[in-house]
């Protein structure tokens, strides 16, 4: 029950922040990193920063099922005592088998360029 409502929590802050100014796509991506984010083993729990779905790839063309491609940078890098590491995410999304998570990699002390454009600010 706690969880559900943390969960109910963060998706009407983020309704709340979408309706002041924050762009659709940004929600999505979002919304979509948060659904799959709990997959992910307690490992990984630092990774919250500027998520983003990558590439969503349909399997056969079904609009159901999907290879989807996110990454995130780890909290920790906000506080500037080390650079942002940043975890690259590859899962399959059916209603058959839910989500797998297929592929997990993390790319240790990205540059500061790379985390500008993971967060939407860089070119």
């Amino acid at each position: 029950m706690k969880k559900l409502v943390i969960l109910v929590m963060v998706f009407v802050g983020l309704l709340l922040v979408g309706w002041y100014g924050v762009p659709k796509n940004e929600l999505l991506e979002e919304t979509l990193y948060s659904r799959y984010y709990s997959y992910l083993d307690k490992t990984y729990s630092d990774f919250i920063l500027c998520p983003k779905i990558d590439n969503i790839e349909r399997i056969d063309g079904d609009k159901r099922r999907h290879i989807v491609h996110a990454s995130a940078l780890n909290y920790d890098g906000h506080h500037g005592d080390a650079p942002y590491d940043r975890i690259l995410i590859t899962l399959t999304d059916t209603p058959e088998k839910g989500v797998k998570i297929n592929k997990v990699t993390i790319q240790k002390g990205i540059s500061e360029k790379e985390g500008l454009i993971q967060c939407g600010k860089g070119n």
